[in-house]
């Protein structure tokens, strides 16, 4: 947990300093600039989090396994019963989603950030 929340501020302080490099790039430092750029960074790792999210927690296995089974299928029917059966055995469950140490992090800054910049904006307008 203490980890997670070290990532989340590494990746929330990162994003900041990226927005506001890209506004001092751009020559044109305002408070809105800034939030516009650091609210639109802080949808990458939000969109990048959530697709890891979902991934974990096994939405695409199921597509994975059909695939899967499909490729594996041969073309005439002794043979797809020959297939079938030694599948069976290996095609038991399907496969388990991979778990990323990075979801979290990238879940909870993305998050953070977004809302705190809808926040600002609304502050500053």
């Amino acid at each position: 947990m203490k980890q997670t929340a070290v990532r989340t501020g590494w990746l929330i302080a990162a994003m900041m300093a990226a927005g506001a490099l890209i506004v001092a790039w751009q020559g044109t430092w305002t408070g809105v600039a800034f939030i516009n750029a650091t609210f639109l960074l802080s949808l990458v790792p939000l969109s990048l989090g959530g697709l890891l999210f979902v991934y974990e927690r096994g939405f695409f296995s199921g597509f994975a396994y059909g695939f899967q089974k499909w490729r594996k299928s041969a073309g005439t029917k002794a043979e797809r019963y020959l297939e079938e059966a030694a599948a069976e055995q290996e095609f038991a469950q399907p496969p388990g989603p991979r778990r990323f140490a990075v979801t979290y992090p990238l879940l909870l800054s993305g998050l953070l950030l977004f809302l705190a910049m809808i926040a600002a904006g609304y502050a500053v307008q």
